[in-house]
C-alpha cells in the first residue's frame, strides 16, 4: 500500500521547524542536530495499516576475501613495526553492501551491540560500557535514563569498514600494535569534561574498524578499547532490511546508507534506542566508498552533500505528531526543507528530508511511491538491496 493510499483528510498549515539543540553527550557540548523526526520515546510497538512486503527476494552471491597480502605502499609506514594479524575465523563481505558481517559481542565492560546501520563501505553499531549512561537513547526522551549531575554518561559506537574503504593514512594519532594488529590510538577534541577517543586497528587484510567514545577520559581507556580488538569477529552475513519499499527517486540518486529499527547515519545510532523502524540515505552524486576516515556527515552527523533522507517511524515520536483523534490529512505536508506523511490510521510518520535540495514536488513524488510493509513485523521487511531500487 502506498503512502497517498493511506491518508485521508487534508490540512493547510505548514510543519513548524525541524531543527531544535540537542544534547546528545552532556557535559557542555551541544550539536545541532536534525530532528526531522523527534526524540521522545514509544512505550510499544504499534500496529499500522499496511501490506506485508513479499519475501521472496533473492540476495546476491558472497565472495570469500582473499588470503592477506602486502598493504599498500603508502601504508607500509603504518605495519613496519606490526606483527602479522592474529588468525581468525574468515571474513566474507558479500557484493551486497547492505549486509551485516558481524554481531554484537562483550570485551570486558564494553559491549557492542548488533549493527543498525549500514552504508556502501561501513557497519555501525553502538557500544555500551558498564557503569555509564548511554546515549543511543536520545536524551531529551522522556523515559530514557537522564545522568544526574556529576554522573558519568557515553556517546560511543563502533565503525567497521570494508576493505580497502578506511584510510589509515588520514587518520592521525599514535601507531601501536595490539594483539598482532596495527592499530592507532588518538584523543581529541574535548567537549568540556568529556574527551573524544578512538582506536582504529586492521581487523584483517586492508580493512579497518574504529571504536570511538565520549566520554569523561577516566571513564574509558585505551586499555579498555583495546579489548574490542580480540572481540571483533566475523558472523554469518545477514541481509539488511528496512521497513518500505522505494519506486521513486530523482534521476541520478542511489542508496548509500540505511537503518534498520534505527535512522540512517550516526543520527540513527545516536537514538538507536528510541524505536524508530528504519531510514535511508540517497545521494547525487554517489558517496565515496574509499578514502574515509569517518562515517558520511562525520561525528555531528551532517547530511551528506547532495542527500535527501526517508525516515519511517511511530507518530508519537515525530516531530509533526498528530493529536489524540486528528486526522491524517490526505496529502503530504511540506515546509522547511522536508515533507511529511501518515499512514491512514494515523500511527505511523513517513517524511522525506532534504533539506532544501529537492523541491516540494519531488518529495511528494517519492513520498507517494513509498510502500510499507508492516512496521511492527520485520519479518515482512524486504532486503534494503532490492527495497531502494528505484523503478
Amino acid at each position: 500500500m502506498h503512502v497517498h493510499e493511506l491518508v485521508e483528510t487534508a490540512a493547510s498549515d505548514a510543519p513548524p521547524p525541524r531543527y531544535t539543540v540537542d544534547d546528545i553527550v552532556t557535559a557542555g557540548r551541544t550539536v545541532q542536530r536534525r530532528r526531522r523526526a523527534g526524540w521522545t520515546v514509544a512505550s510499544a510497538a504499534l500496529a499500522v495499516t499496511g501490506v506485508v512486503v513479499a519475501s521472496s527476494i533473492g540476495l546476491p552471491g558472497t565472495a570469500v576475501r582473499p588470503p592477506a597480502g602486502q598493504l599498500p605502499a603508502a601504508a607500509t609506514s603504518l605495519a613496519a613495526t606490526a606483527s602479522p594479524l592474529t588468525p581468525a575465523p574468515t571474513w566474507e563481505f558479500p557484493d551486497d553492501p547492505f549486509t551485516y558481517v558481524f554481531q554484537r559481542f562483550d570485551a570486558g565492560k564494553l559491549h557492542v551491540q548488533n549493527p543498525a546501520v549500514a552504508s556502501r563501505a561501513y557497519q555501525i553499531a553502538a557500544l555500551h560500557i558498564d557503569g555509564l549512561v548511554t546515549h543511543d537513547r536520545a536524551v531529551d526522551s522522556a523515559t530514557a535514563p537522564q545522568p544526574s549531575e556529576g554522573e558519568s554518561s557515553l556517546y560511543a559506537y563502533l565503525t567497521v569498514y570494508r576493505p580497502g574503504a578506511f584510510d589509515p593514512r588520514k587518520f592521525g594519532g599514535s601507531r601501536v600494535t595490539v594483539e598482532g594488529h596495527q592499530a592507532i590510538e588518538r584523543d581529541g577534541p574535548s567537549y568540556g569534561q568529556n574527551l573524544r577517543r578512538a582506536l582504529a586497528w586492521e581487523y584483517t587484510d586492508d580493512a579497518w574498524a574504529v571504536a570511538e567514545t565520549l566520554a569523561k577520559p577516566s571513564d574509558v581507556g585505551f586499555a579498555d578499547l583495546r579489548g574490542l580488538v580480540g572481540g571483533l569477529r566475523p558472523g554469518a552475513p545477514t541481509p539488511a532490511r528496512v521497513p518500505f519499499n522505494v519506486e521513486y527517486v530523482p534521476a541520478g540518486y542511489r542508496a548509500a546508507e540505511i537503518g534498520q529499527h534505527a535512522f540512517a547515519g550516526l543520527n540513527g545510532i545516536a537514538g538507536a534506542g528510541d524505536g524508530n523502524y528504519g531510514g535511508a540515505i540517497f545521494a547525487a552524486p554517489a558517496l565515496p566508498t574509499s578514502g574515509l576516515t569517518e562515517p558520511y556527515g562525520g561525528p555531528e552527523g551532517e547530511d551528506p552533500p547532495g542527500s535527501f533522507q526517508i525516515l519511517v517511524l511511530p507518530n508519537a515520536k515525530s516531530n509533526q505528531a498528530l493529536k489524540d483523534g486528528e486526522q491524517p490529512p490526505a496529502e503530504p505536508k511540506c515546509g522547511n526543507g522536508f515533507c511529511t506523511a501518515w499512514t491512514a490510521d494515523g500511527r505511523t510518520t513517513i517524511q522525506v528530508d532534504s533539506d532544501g535540495r529537492l523541491p516540494d514536488a519531488e518529495m511528494i513524488k517519492i513520498l507517494k511511491g513509498i510502500e510499507l510493509a508492516d512496521v511492527t513485523d520485520d519479518r515482512t521487511w524486504p532486503l534494503a538491496s532490492t527495497a531502494l531500487r528505484a523503478g
